[in-house]
């Protein structure tokens, strides 16, 4: 076979996914079961993935905790690609250009986990696997229909936005910064969460 068809039986793979996670009510496949899945037909088919750096930001940004506790996290971002290889054709090989995104306590974790989980979501999002993430199995739905309203107003979300934009960060960027820290989007936060995320912007800006 070559390289495309090889990544086509990869993707046939994917379609054989058990749902092993329960989330809000619902069951879906956890993302460590698609990864260990996809790379077991990798190694049988003989498809290596390279991964390449190209430019890196680097960047900090300050908040306060629920605790009270002032912090910096150190945030990566770039550009990056990854390269599927024929093992068997060294030859045959596809280059899909991809993003760098990392934020943790120490510069080290944040380019680690940003090289971690670009690899994941790009293996997923690249074989289009159902996953925790991207399954809309996983969507809180239970406040639907019943005028119960969650998270932060179009106003909060455009005052967040503004202030971001005075230090430099763009909307996708806060974006990716909140779903790190938070594991949500920017207009899941709960309103401490918001008032960290903007105190730590206005001090970066004073600062």
């Amino acid at each position: 076979m070559n390289l495309h068809e090889k990544l086509v039986e990869i993707r046939k793979e994917v379609i054989n996914f058990s749902k092993d996670t329960e989330g809000y009510g619902y069951k879906y496949v956890s993302g460590s079961q698609a990864i260990a899945k996809i790379r077991d037909k990798m190694d049988e088919l003989g498809i290596i993935l390279v991964p390449g750096v190209g430019d890196t930001i680097t960047s900090t940004y300050d908040y306060v905790n629920a605790k009270g506790k002032e912090c910096t996290d150190h945030i990566v971002s770039g550009d990056m690609s990854y390269t599927w290889i024929n093992a068997e054709k060294p030859e045959e090989t596809l280059t899909v250009p991809w993003k760098l995104y990392g934020a943790q306590d120490d510069i080290s974790k944040a380019f680690g986990s940003g090289l971690t989980y670009s690899e994941r979501y790009f293996i997923l999002k690249f074989f289009q696997a159902p996953t925790d993430d991207a399954d809309p199995d996983n969507r809180d739905t239970s406040n639907r229909g019943t005028g119960a309203k969650k998270g932060l107003s179009e106003a909060q979300v455009k005052r967040l936005y503004a202030i971001a934009n005075t230090v430099g960060y763009d909307k996708k960027t806060i974006q990716q910064m909140v779903t790190t820290r938070y594991n949500k989007a920017v207009e899941q936060l709960t309103k401490a969460e918001y008032d960290h995320v903007c105190n730590g912007l206005e001090d970066k800006k004073n600062g």
